[in-house]
């Protein structure tokens, strides 16, 4: 498991300075990114609130390749005495290995890590901070989070902000549900290659400093008026009509409200879920065109009742969350884990009837721990064994009937898919104009997929 390097960046006196910089890191951070997160760092009076339970979550790119994925909280007073709260920032240095355990979403990430108790204040900053370890990874797309959303603001509102991210340089948002729960729903919008683009701050101040392309904004009209001119933002009130200008005509923004008005992010979460080497946002409008194709030929659109009481649901279930104070991350953003995160590739494999949904009795419940640490292990023993491991092959004979016995029929077929998608990898990539041909990899995946499909 990679470490994770920190950094504190608030108000303090030192042996270097006096006022805001980062006052301390982990052995791991470099100078270049030690540099980026003082550039980006909020000081005095940053927090759009001014309360004491004001928090901000921050992500954005760091010159190393890494991310810097932060909560900022006021923390004491100043220093100087000159008067206010002391902003404290602390910084996750993230690898992009490990954003992408996490489905590049920066949101379960942070959700991670403050269930595991590592986004901790000090009275007093260590001169050294050490690295740290975080456990865990997570679906391709929070569709409780979803499900919430579609209640308020709904899904034309939804629409129009993955319309607003693809063709404005900076989304600013305001009204409607808190925005760390509309960002949060941006970023789970987009596919997970894409997500590393979207830097955002969920509370700070605007500043040219901090350029986050997804922002909030005060409620103040002077200020919404000269973020717009002075830096081409798209600001969005989500406590008022739906604007035109942001009506969803890209195919991506489309296909996002095409799902969502029928309520189905169970589709957006399969499509998400596939691995696409190579992604970038430049091919969200064809993928947008391809799915948009998929939802009509599945029937996608449910009946107006089913819709109605869905998000009605939805809306009591909102309700509730609204009453959780802000700060508790891990308790608004409901993640699922995903099973298989190292087999997902970018193979569609023809559409099949739906199974019937078998007894809970007779399914692993796939957040249970337990759950995980065998299909984690089961996944570690396939790919060994595609890999030429004889012992890795040996032990996945002795531990799949084991496994398969214990799985029911949905985490069965989820399971085989998924190997069957990574196998054909392996052939593909055989087919490369510059790929090392190794047939006899070809041979070992066949072998481990006639093992995974043999129904005695």
């Amino acid at each position: 498991m990679e470490l994770i390097e920190q950094a504190v960046f608030t108000s303090a006196e030192t042996d270097q300075s006096a006022g805001y910089q980062v006052v301390a890191t982990s052995a791991g951070v470099s100078e270049a990114d030690a540099r980026e997160l003082a550039v980006w760092g909020p000081s005095h009076d940053a927090l759009l609130e001014s309360t004491p339970n004001a928090v901000s979550y921050n992500f954005h790119p760091l010159p190393s390749g890494s991310y810097c994925v932060s909560r900022t909280t006021p923390a004491g007073w100043e220093y100087s005495g000159r008067g206010g709260a002391r902003v404290y920032s602390q910084c996750l240095v993230v690898s992009p290995k490990t954003l992408a355990r996490f489905a590049n979403n920066p949101f379960a990430l942070l959700r991670a890590a403050l269930a595991a108790g590592l986004l901790e204040l000090h009275d007093e900053v260590p001169k050294r901070l050490e690295p740290l370890r975080l456990a865990g990874r997570a679906a391709a797309v929070d569709s409780s989070l979803l499900a919430r959303l579609c209640a308020s603001p709904g899904p034309d509102w939804l629409a129009a902000l993955v319309q607003a991210a693809l063709g404005s340089a900076t989304v600013a948002v305001v009204g409607g549900p808190p925005a760390e729960h509309v960002i949060a729903g941006l970023v789970n919008c987009m596919p997970p290659e894409c997500r590393p683009q979207f830097s955002f701050s969920t509370g700070l101040k605007f500043s040219s400093r901090r350029p986050f392309r997804l922002v909030a904004v005060s409620s103040d009209r002077e200020e919404q008026l000269r973020v717009t001119r002075l830096y081409d933002a798209a600001v969005l009130d989500l406590s008022q009509p739906l604007p035109d200008d942001f009506a969803p005509v890209e195919s991506w923004a489309r296909f996002i409200h095409r799902v969502l008005k029928s309520g189905r992010t169970s589709l957006l979460a399969s499509r998400l879920s596939v691995r696409r080497c190579r992604f970038t946002p430049h091919d969200l409008p064809a993928l947008g065109l391809q799915l948009l194709e998929e939802a009509d030929a599945s029937s996608l659109e449910t009946d107006p009742g089913d819709v109605h009481e869905w998000i009605g649901e939805a809306s009591d279930e909102h309700e509730r969350v609204g009453e959780v104070a802000p700060e508790h991350l891990s308790d608004l953003f409901q993640q699922a884990h995903e099973a298989h995160f190292r087999f997902q590739e970018d193979f569609s494999l023809p559409t099949t009837a739906p199974r019937p949904q078998p007894a809970p009795s007779q399914v692993l419940d796939p957040d249970d721990p337990g759950v995980l640490e065998k299909l984690e292990q089961l996944d570690d023993l396939v790919y060994d064994a595609i890999s030429g491991k004889l012992v890795a092959m040996d032990q996945l004979k002795a531990f799949w009937p084991q496994v398969r016995s214990h799985l029911g029929d949905q985490l069965l077929a989820e399971s085989q898919e998924q190997y069957l998608r990574y196998a054909l990898s392996t052939w593909v990539e055989c087919l490369e104009p510059e790929a090392v041909r190794d047939p006899s990899r070809a041979v070992r995946s066949l072998e481990v997929l006639s093992l995974l499909f043999d129904e005695a």
